[in-house]
């Protein structure tokens, strides 16, 4: 758990606790605030 168990991650997942857009933006927002962001999600390449 993380930001005060507001989101649990693992390698191919991430559970944000509360339901709705503005939970999981705000989960996202303080991912990016914290450089955590590129660690837990990754870009998909096509081929």
């Amino acid at each position: 758990m993380a930001s005060g168990g507001r989101y649990f991650w693992v390698s191919d997942g991430l559970v944000v606790r509360d339901p709705g857009i503005d939970s999981m933006t705000g989960v996202i927002a303080g991912l990016i605030e914290n450089g955590e962001f590129s660690e837990i999600f990754q870009r998909v390449i096509n081929d």
